[in-house]
């Protein structure tokens, strides 16, 4: 039948914890929000002082958004960049893309899984 929960209160709970206690096992629901997943973004634009900075701010500050790596190359006053970053969903994914876009000098932001998939 797979797996049951019961809150501790439910009359249910009670009769079973009663009749197959060694059956029983404590369970937590965890807060989405702590979950995280792995995930790539390349972003190209046109260099200038103080773009990583800002690109940073934006995922560090306004989105709470942990960084595991950050490589950024500039040629010709063109820069292009992988950044991984654990994010919650994809609304969050999606909403840090959306205002990564909104950087001065970004022109595409676009999401990557595998490392594979980092090079142009």
């Amino acid at each position: 039948e797979g797996i049951k929960i019961h809150q501790t209160n439910c009359p249910n709970a009670t009769k079973l914890m009663s009749n197959y206690g060694y059956r029983i096992v404590k369970a937590k629901w965890t807060n989405q929000q702590e979950l995280a997943f792995l995930t790539g973004l390349r972003i190209k634009g046109i260099d200038d002082v103080g773009l990583i900075n800002k690109l940073t701010t934006v995922i560090s500050n306004d989105f709470k958004v942990n960084m595991r790596s950050l490589t950024v190359d500039s040629n010709d006053g063109i820069f292009e960049g992988t950044i991984m970053i654990y994010v919650h969903d994809k609304e969050h994914l999606d909403n840090l893309i959306k205002k990564l876009k909104l950087v001065r000098g970004v022109t595409t932001v676009a999401r990557f899984d595998s490392p594979m998939e980092k090079v142009s």
